[in-house]
């Protein structure tokens, strides 16, 4: 049978009759996390410390198909359900999974596989489903909008402070991958367990991880303005703590390809979106002001020369990078 994880709340349910249960989807974080769900739901949270779960990973399930059989059967010193978990299978090696049902009795340990979402044209969906014994789950990509962010505050008790949070939440969630966001978003939960304060835009920034310090981005915000007061004072304040070179020379560099994305393909685009540094609210607001103070042809001239500074700072050793650093990022604020 196909179920779609959406719409499952109990899990004990609808598959403590199962011989199989297999989670389709791309989020191989929130698969894990379902399976130790099911796992616990089906057997008990302390079955793993009983030695009642045998796990085995995508690369060893085919090389050690009988002992998977074999297991199906053999019994714990301790009571209660068995389960082997098959975890990340391959989906040209499914046929273990039609092996694993025709062997499968009732008493038998209950199989839990992980599977990367399956193609569209692909049979093996249709063909694992035929059998009443093996639930197959799909797992849906969620439409991340407004709704779903009030949806998942108000489930977790948090009160937020206005449109503001909502937008910026769904800004990140536009250039983030579904397990990091989850893993962001249960920060953000805990954060907030025991404060009853409304979830403020600080509080987001204060939070979850955007992937670069900030300093780097006000660096590269003060070249982009030509503006030679806040460089100086962000180049002082790198070089205090022996910030290296090559890693600032870097961030600035991605930060002017980003803003040729940005010219070439729109802010909104998906090569602006993937690309790195990701940039959310205030920042992108920024960055969109850069790419009409700044021409084409002068962000790939400014590139060029971060490149060849680039070679530069590997050529000579660390006594000479600072002053090479600083004299590439004078010569961009007079392109």
């Amino acid at each position: 049978m196909i179920y779609y994880r959406q719409k499952i709340d109990n899990f004990t349910e609808k598959f403590e009759e199962c011989s199989i249960i297999v989670l389709l989807g791309e989020n191989h974080s929130i698969l894990q996390k379902d399976a130790k769900k099911i796992s616990d739901a089906l057997a008990g949270k302390v079955a793993d410390e009983e030695m009642r779960v045998n796990k085995y990973f995508n690369h060893e399930i085919i090389e050690k198909r009988n002992e998977i059989i074999t297991s199906l059967k053999t019994k714990s010193f301790f009571p209660g359900r068995q389960i082997i978990l098959l975890i990340e299978l391959n989906e040209k090696d499914y046929k273990i999974i039609t092996e694993i049902d025709a062997e499968w009795q009732n008493d038998d340990a209950i199989t839990i596989v992980t599977m990367n979402a399956l193609s569209k044209k692909s049979e093996v969906i249709n063909l694992l489903a035929s059998s009443d014994r093996i639930a197959v789950v799909n797992y849906t990509n969620s439409k991340i909008d407004r709704d779903f962010f009030v949806e998942r505050l108000n489930n977790a008790g948090i009160n937020f402070s206005g449109k503001e949070v909502l937008d910026v939440l769904i800004d990140f969630a536009n250039f983030t991958p579904e397990n990091i966001l989850e893993n962001e978003l249960e920060k953000l939960m805990l954060f907030k367990l025991y404060d009853d304060k409304p979830l403020s835009v600080d509080d987001f920034f204060d939070i979850i991880s955007i992937n670069y310090e900030i300093k780097e981005l006000s660096l590269a915000v003060a070249l982009a303005e030509r503006n030679i007061v806040e460089l100086e004072k962000n180049l002082s304040t790198f070089f205090s703590y022996s910030k290296s070179p090559i890693s600032i020379l870097h961030f600035v560099s991605a930060y002017f390809y980003k803003l040729s994305l940005i010219k070439l393909y729109g802010p909104s685009s998906f090569e602006v979106r993937r690309g790195y540094p990701f940039l959310i609210a205030h920042d992108l607001e920024k960055a969109k002001q850069h790419v009409n103070q700044w021409s084409l042809q002068q962000i790939s001239r400014a590139t060029d020369s971060l490149t060849a500074s680039d070679l530069k700072l590997r050529k000579y050793p660390s006594l000479f990078q600072r002053s090479i650093l600083t004299q590439c990022l004078h010569k961009i604020m007079e392109i």
